[in-house]
């Protein structure tokens, strides 16, 4: 048995844990220890790099707990991405240890013949944009990750008799933190791969009698569309948002739908930058705060640099579940602490009298799509080897605006030819992308791209 499993609150409980799609039953917390054993048995001692493309599924969560009780450094990845995504990662970290659960040999490695070092306290490593693959990965520590699943289980009052809904990818930080947040309580997930349409998601949350339902945007206007009250989720008590801002009209909709059930309708804020979670609006103070994310984790705060007449500037976050940095390549993984717990999120907002915190924009250029973080940079770049492109958010999802060359090409062929390539780049779907011809893309007196102009037009 392990000495320490990252999350589980007690290794020997009989307690039910997990639930997943090809699961009758419940697995039980000294069940799913034991598997976490097991995974831990087939990887060395010694501390190394394991690349984990993890599902919604009871072993890859085993897969995940065991290496991590291992001390090695485990980055997550999603399942979808293209075999371009995977070999650009590969190369460029030299992962020890492959794992995919579910493939004909599970575990490949070792893969290096040669010791690469890797700082003792970094445990997980997360994209900052796991859809696009992209190689700039979160650096945290196990200490971060169980700091913000506590201050998480606290502000949301998890308990032992919550069952959460563990729909979210696990290799997206807001799916992640759903798990460690109830694992930490002695709760229930639900783990599932399907999403919100398919035909047997809302039998199996009424069958589990879910008590905690996560959402971002795109998911709470499914939810819209098929009516709050007619999902029928007798148990239901919490619903929480995150992964972007929900429109005002939609959040009173969803607030006035768990305040009639006596239930709790919470706004969440963070980043994977801080593992995720920095702030609360807590349902109670909905009313009177409806467009605030709300105030900071217990035993963080918020900082408002430089702010401007209206109280307005970048956010900065203090907190024990910050990252140590970022990595890009393998030789980033022997860094130590860069950030020292202040993180200049790149947002812009600013804070009441009780501390509750009104976001006002974005300094940075990464998106919500469909609520998964993505680095807008990436997808330029990408575009990019069609023809001159910029990329901006449009709605839930992303606008590519491009550029005629010199070639006279034909543009609608450019723009197939462009959607084409970026469906095979990345996992994001076709409704993510809208392509636009333009004549050429503006910039500004310095050269730059005028993102603004851009945003302007319709």
């Amino acid at each position: 048995m392990l000495p320490s499993v990252p999350f589980v609150f007690d290794t020997k409980s009989a307690r039910p844990a997990l639930k997943d799609d090809a699961s009758a039953e419940w697995v039980t917390y000294a069940e799913l220890s034991i598997r976490a054993a097991q995974w831990s048995g087939r990887l060395p001692e010694s501390k190394c790099l394991v690349f984990l493309y993890i599902r919604n599924t009871i072993e890859d969560v085993a897969a995940l707990l065991g290496a991590m009780a291992t001390g090695h450094a485990v980055a997550l990845f999603d399942p979808a991405l293209t075999a371009i995504a995977r070999s650009n990662l590969e190369q460029r970290y030299r992962p020890d240890w492959v794992i995919e659960p579910g493939a004909e040999k599970p575990l490949r490695g070792p893969l290096n013949d040669r010791i690469d070092s890797i700082a003792p306290p970094l445990s997980l490593l997360l994209s900052t944009s796991g859809s696009t693959g992209s190689p700039k990965l979160v650096r945290l520590t196990r200490a971060a990750v169980e700091a913000n699943a506590t201050a998480i289980a606290e502000v949301l009052e998890i308990g032992s008799d919550d069952t959460a809904a563990g729909y979210l990818p696990l290799h997206y930080s807001y799916g992640l933190s759903v798990l460690t947040s109830h694992l930490c309580r002695g709760a229930r997930i639900l783990l599932t791969d399907h999403g919100l349409m398919h035909s047997s998601f809302w039998p199996a949350i009424r069958a589990a009698d879910v008590t905690h339902l996560p959402g971002v945007p795109f998911h709470f206007q499914i939810m819209t569309k098929l009516g709050f009250n007619r999902l029928n989720l007798a148990s239901l008590r919490t619903l929480t948002q995150a992964g972007g801002n929900l429109d005002v009209e939609t959040r009173r909709r969803a607030h006035a739908f768990m305040n009639a059930a006596g239930g709790r309708f919470y706004v969440l804020y963070g980043q994977t930058e801080a593992a995720p979670r920095m702030t609360t609006l807590q349902h109670e103070a909905f009313e009177t705060a409806e467009t605030s994310v709300g105030t900071a984790l217990p035993g963080c705060r918020i900082e408002i640099l430089n702010p401007d007449a209206t109280g307005a500037g970048e956010i900065v976050f203090h907190g024990p579940n910050v990252m140590l940095g970022y990595a890009e390549r393998r030789e980033d993984l022997a860094l130590g602490d860069v950030e020292k717990g202040r993180l200049l999120t790149g947002d812009i907002g600013r804070l009441d009298e009780g501390g509750r915190l009104f976001i006002t924009g974005r300094a940075k250029r990464f998106a919500k799509v469909y609520g998964l973080r993505v680095n807008l940079d990436d997808l330029e770049q990408a575009a990019n080897e069609i023809g001159p492109a910029a990329v901006v958010q449009n709605g839930e999802g992303v606008k590519i605006y491009l550029a005629g060359d010199a070639s006279g090409a034909n543009l609608e062929d450019r723009s197939q030819s462009l959607l084409a390539h970026m469906l095979e780049r990345f996992t994001l779907s076709r409704a993510s992308f809208e392509i636009v011809p333009i004549d050429a893309i503006p910039r500004t007196e310095r050269g730059k791209i005028d993102y603004r102009t851009l945003e302007g037009r319709t």
